[in-house]
């Protein structure tokens, strides 16, 4: 590919390059479709083929390549992707501040968590939260990690409350903070009816015969229970179930013989109530550990109260 002239990109960035263009790219670089690019902003498909040819003609290079049925982008489009998606961040951080101040500081808090912390640590947080800013909208969503922190990455969410450290090793995380918030074990429960339950001591090997309730695919707790059936030489049973939902589980291993995994801080009461058990049986020492997630630009006034309302309410264990 020849180099771009200095004068080609200066009169592109000076007169020509429009958000438009990098929305278009951060759309493409997500979806790898010009037709899910056009879905998405509600146009038809040759005005955003339109937008990406005046784009090129603009650089005086290609931005997009054909691979397949997919279109990616080429290391022009790269670099405009990289930087385009922390101009656009900023708009929106901007855009969210100042209605914040139009409305004396009544904004939207958007909160992403996984479901091992969603009925715990989030929903005791923002009990807290709301008491402290009554006024702040709050739109909460659970799913694995895997959604989770490209959309905060990308400025979808405001926050992710995970167990799951941040790869550094992706550079486009580079722009993500994170914070041990608590510690809450994963533990292994059943119900308190089933053939382990009041065992005081178990192996691996005990568990075989028995059929997981799994969380789904995609999700740092499921591929550790999967690491360490594979250590252990085992098979999570035939007719699993994969449910990315606490909620449901005490209903799911009432009077059955299933296994699944449950954070501490929920199963306590369940336990005490003698509807489920604890298996002694250590899950993952690094599955404990619940960690606050976000931009590190996206340092607002609501997503301090909030840092402050789950500090406020959990205690922080380690700095």
């Amino acid at each position: 590919m020849e180099p771009i002239s200095p004068i080609t990109l200066e009169r592109a960035f000076r007169y020509g390059l429009k958000l438009g263009h990098l929305r278009i790219i951060t759309a493409l670089a997500r979806v790898g479709r010009v037709s899910r690019v056009a879905e998405l902003f509600n146009v038809t498909q040759p005005a955003i083929s339109k937008q990406l040819g005046e784009l090129e003609q603009l650089l005086g290079a290609p931005v997009v390549a054909r691979s397949g049925r997919r279109v990616v982008l080429t290391p022009t489009g790269e670099v405009l992707l990289k930087y385009g998606r922390q101009i656009l961040y900023n708009l929106e951080a901007a855009q969210r501040e100042l209605e914040q101040l139009r409305e004396g500081g009544v904004g939207h808090l958007k909160i992403g968590a996984v479901a091992t912390t969603m009925p715990t640590q989030v929903a005791k947080g923002v009990v807290r939260l709301r008491q402290r800013a009554p006024g702040l909208t709050i739109t909460l969503t659970e799913a694995t990690t895997d959604t989770l922190f490209p959309a905060v990455r990308d400025g979808d969410l405001d926050m992710v409350i995970s167990r799951t450290r941040i790869d550094r090793t992706v550079e486009e995380y580079g722009a993500l903070e994170e914070r041990l918030i608590s510690k809450d074990p994963l533990v292994i429960v059943c119900s308190s009816l089933h053939q382990l339950a009041g065992r005081k001591s178990l192996r691996w090997a005990d568990l075989s015969p028995y059929t997981w309730i799994l969380p789904p695919d995609g999700s740092a707790i499921h591929d550790g229970l999967m690491r360490l059936y594979k250590k252990h030489s085992l098979r999570p049973g035939v007719g699993t179930i994969t449910a990315n939902s606490i909620a449901v589980l005490p209903a799911l291993l009432a009077n059955s013989q299933l296994l699944g995994l449950m954070p501490r801080a929920y199963v306590v009461e369940l336990v005490d109530r003698k509807l489920l058990a604890v298996l002694p049986l250590t899950f993952s020492r690094t599955a404990q550990e619940v960690r606050a997630v976000w931009r590190r630009e996206n340092e607002n006034p609501a997503v301090r109260l909030f840092l402050q309302s789950l500090s406020g309410e959990l205690g922080i264990e380690s700095a």
